[in-house]
């Protein structure tokens, strides 16, 4: 570059907007929520469910997918379906002294564009990830993280503002008219023509502007909605399917079964039998799920190794050994339901699937709260879960107030310890108690390689002696493993060995054991256990 390049190229400036608030709102059904802030933007990007979001001079579909933003003294009331909704609240400020540069980047509608949208929950989980930061170097990373997001949301929205592609208000006026015809009036037989004329939009692009809004064609949200009508309707009546059908706009019980079996997985005869009183489940480590939902399972999982999850108190149900492979015993059980993680082999799926209906679920790792609403919702308990979630949350916060800032400074680490490997969980994957220390309670990690541990994302880590020796944690979280031991207690034979009691925690006394099952599990029950020992040991 010549010096006259130079001379004209401009320097951005330290930053146009600055990050006031960021939260997840999880929102029941019969909650009415209101949000608006007289000098802060405020975006609202919904991940689950659906509701209307209602302001002074319009009101809108609040659908997953969506992102709104609300200019500073505007205020707008959420107010979910039945089902509730969750949403990111994210409310940002001007830089004081950039206002008219910063302000003409901000488009002036309410809904928009937030793709990929996959890349946006991405980049807000890692924003709330750090929502309580102690070190600076967490601040900065947030800091970017929320640039990042801005970026990506303004850049498309500025982009499609000024080639002119978002509908006008009328347009959105009228799609939202629709919608709301649809929810009031699901048992009619209605058409996209007759929707499109309550929208006042041509026909031919009703249906284009009616899935911008809602991610579904007319018909598909149509079905969405009596399908909706009709788990409520199953789980809490008598009446026989040709009775819920009609109830619900279909006119063919055939039809009616076959589009419930398409979007909920399963007949409604196998739904009202999840749904009814204390079902018969099986569900191999989701037990701590079952129990959170005050389900009991009717067998609960062991491991020839590991054992049973003892921390659940299920001494009077009967154990499985999932270890041998082999899972028919659990027909004896008669169980109404089957629930599997997918991290096993097909032949134990088709083992399950000749017992009885079986579903599957994705193993979302630290991501228990929503592996948890999935749950719920599937046995007609989404609001149990909110109360668990929400009662986590709170004793999360109360924890994290009562070790205070002066413990925060202090590092810790987790080790899970064989008779051949020490292993280290690290904050970078969040893997098990993890998410527990640094994220809900805000404890400051040890990093042996920081450099090292960021660029890899290193979630474990194996200490050969010579790094274990280099150990210079503050406080030491260890659990035992019993996996590799060839004898009985071959795995605690390092407690004696010259370099561990040479480490720092080891000599002030800052070493605590922990039960193996409790703390390498991401469940609800067990993460409120992980806290209450944290606390005996720090606060």
């Amino acid at each position: 570059m010549d010096l006259q390049a130079r001379g004209s190229s401009q320097t951005a400036p330290t930053t146009f907007y600055l990050l006031q608030a960021a939260e997840f709102i999880r929102a029941v059904s019969d909650a009415e929520r209101s949000h608006g802030d007289k000098v802060c933007f405020t975006l609202l990007i919904t991940t689950n469910g659906r509701g209307m979001i209602r302001m002074k001079e319009e009101q809108l579909a609040f659908i997953q997918g969506k992102c709104y933003l609300l200019h500073p003294g505007m205020e707008a009331q959420i107010e979910p379906d039945g089902y509730g909704c969750s949403y990111y609240l994210l409310e940002f400020r001007l830089q004081a002294g950039l206002e008219p540069a910063a302000a003409s980047l901000i488009p002036d509608r309410t809904v928009l564009a937030c793709t990929p949208f996959a890349r946006v929950l991405e980049l807000l989980e890692d924003l709330l990830a750090y929502s309580h930061p102690v070190e600076e170097l967490q601040l900065f990373y947030r800091y970017v993280r929320f640039q990042e997001l801005l970026l990506l949301i303004l850049s498309q929205n500025h982009e499609s503002a000024a080639i002119g592609n978002s509908p006008d208000l009328l347009d959105r006026q009228g799609i939202t008219l629709s919608i709301k015809h649809i929810h009031e009036h699901y048992r009619d037989a209605l058409t996209v023509g007759e929707l499109a004329a309550i929208a006042s939009t041509d026909r031919w692009k009703y249906t284009r502007l009616f899935k911008d809004a809602t991610g579904l064609v007319p018909l598909q949200y149509l079905n969405r909605i009596r399908i909706e009508q009709a788990k409520k309707w199953l789980a809490g009546s008598e009446d026989n399917l040709s009775a819920v059908a009609q109830y619900t706009g279909y006119t063919n019980e055939y039809y009616f079964n076959r589009r419930f079996k398409q979007f909920v997985g399963i007949t409604p005869g196998q739904y009202r039998s999840s749904h009814r009183g204390q079902p018969r489940v099986i569900a191999p480590f989701l037990e701590d799920y079952m129990v959170a939902l005050n389900i009991t399972p009717v067998v609960q999982y062991s491991h020839a190794v590991w054992g049973k999850q003892d921390y659940l108190a299920l001494d009077h149900i009967p154990t499985f050994d999932e270890s041998n492979g082999d899972f028919t015993p659990l027909a004896s059980y008669s169980p109404d339901c089957i629930m599997l993680l997918d991290r096993y082999c097909d032949t134990e799926y088709r083992q399950c699937k000749e017992i009885s209906q079986t579903l599957i679920l994705k193993e979302m790792g630290h991501n228990w709260r929503t592996l948890l609403r999935i749950v719920g919702d599937y046995f007609g308990r989404s609001e149990r879960a909110e109360e668990v979630i929400a009662g986590y949350e709170a004793k999360a916060r109360a924890a994290r107030e009562k070790l205070g800032r002066s413990r925060k400074r202090e590092t810790v680490a987790f080790l899970r310890i064989s008779a051949d490997n020490v292993y280290q969980y690290t904050d970078r994957g969040r893997g098990f108690a993890t998410a527990v220390l640094y994220g809900d309670l805000g404890l400051s990690p040890y990093r042996m390689n920081e450099a090292a541990e960021e660029e890899n994302q290193v979630r474990m880590k194996t200490f050969t002696m010579e790094e274990l020796s280099a150990l210079t944690a503050d406080h030491l979280f260890i659990t035992f493993d019993k996996w590799h031991s060839q004898a009985a207690g071959a795995e605690r034979t390092l407690l004696q060995h010259p370099v561990w009691s040479a480490l720092p925690a080891v000599q002030g006394g800052h070493v605590y054991e922990v039960d193996f099952m409790t703390w390498m599990n991401y469940g609800v029950i067990s993460n409120a256990k992980k806290i209450d020992d944290i606390l005996q040991a720090l606060a």
